[in-house]
């Protein structure tokens, strides 16, 4: 695998808040949006009783948090200018810009560390509060001790966001014509810890299926597990199925499964390339078949595994190109031990 040059930052910057992510909108490519997380630790004063025994209080935890838009100035000389700072009353763990979806490209999902979705929308219309709060909400059964974590847009339904929870579950968020959830979908990929990362497939349009996708889920646990969803035809308000048993892959990662990057991109016998990062400095690439093609069958076999020195925490494609006799894939990294992200 060839190494990347080293690349200068042309401008830094030093938050009043410690960054948890960071997205660039499509639709308006001079805009980003960094989330926040901040740990709050208070110490909890009681009253002691005579008969109670005064030993060392635990400290509380709170979270809070922000979103910054920041805009790009400048064609030779690039300036950062933070634009708008939204309070957050949780941390945030994810957010995600609806870039699969063309006709809204602009609309933003955060989700945070009391299980909230939060949904915005970016619009450049508005020079000093570009970023409009359209809706918060949550599922029902969740307490707010329940943190999601990651989230991710449906390829093709707009109305869809996956998620991840502390509690190592994965969901389908069914969203409203107010952005609010109105609806969920338990996925059976369940890990028995944390579940770091999921990821969705390109989707598949079939006549017999208005949207098939393979969901991969990530954990704590150190297992990649999969499963394949449809959507009935002509019904993308309908809740999906799962006509397959749910695959794990065990044994391949040696600590959590923190990122997850399907790509459209196959092998000669149809099996999808996905690379996964991890908490025991890897990333690997595996070539996995959609169950939707395999009738069920699992079908995977790893390929690439390539130690980067260092926790991969998120992958993202910046570029695939495909010559002759080649095809060259070019992914953002960036690294839970360094001050630094790499690409390679």
């Amino acid at each position: 695998m060839e190494t990347a040059p080293v690349i200068s930052p042309i401008e830094s910057i030093i938050l009043d808040l410690p960054p948890s992510c960071l997205q660039f909108c499509r639709r308006y490519p001079g805009y980003f949006v960094i989330g926040t997380y901040n740990l709050q630790r208070e110490e909890e004063e009681t009253t002691e009783s005579a008969t109670v025994d005064s030993s060392a209080e635990k400290k509380a935890q709170s979270r809070n948090g922000s979103l910054l838009v920041y805009r790009i100035s400048g064609e030779y000389s690039p300036k950062l200018s933070l634009i708008q700072t939204v309070s957050q009353p949780s941390a945030l763990l994810d957010i995600r810009f609806n870039n699969e979806c063309q006709l809204n490209a602009d609309i933003l999902a955060a989700v945070s560390s009391t299980g909230t979705l939060a949904i915005f929308q970016l619009n450049d219309t508005d020079q000093s509060a570009p970023l409009q709060h359209l809706a918060t909400s949550r599922c029902d059964d969740l307490g707010e001790d329940v943190l999601f974590l990651q989230c991710k847009w449906h390829p093709s339904l707009p109305n869809v966001v996956a998620v991840t929870t502390s509690t190592g579950s994965a969901r389908l968020l069914h969203l409203n014509e107010q952005w609010q959830i109105s609806e969920y979908t338990k996925v059976n990929i369940t890990n028995s810890l944390e579940a770091w990362s999921i990821a969705l497939s390109p989707s598949k349009t079939s006549e017999m299926h208005a949207s098939e996708v393979t969901v991969y889920c990530g954990g704590d646990d150190s297992v990649l597990r999969y499963t394949s969803c449809s959507w009935a035809v002509g019904d993308s308000l309908a809740l999906p199925e799962e006509q397959y048993s749910p695959m794990q892959i065990k044994g391949k990662h040696d600590a959590g499964v923190t990122a997850i990057l399907p790509l459209d991109l196959k092998d000669a016998e149809g099996g999808r390339v996905v690379i996964t990062g991890s908490y025991d400095d890897h990333i690997r690439v595996f070539i996995i078949h959609d169950l939707y093609e395999s009738y069920g069958a699992r079908r995977v076999e790893q390929v690439l595994a390539e130690n980067l020195d260092g926790g991969v925490w998120r992958l993202d494609l910046i570029s695939l190109t495909k010559e002759e006799a080649e095809i060259r894939i070019a992914i953002l990294a960036s690294f839970l031990d360094y001050a630094n992200s790499g690409a390679f």
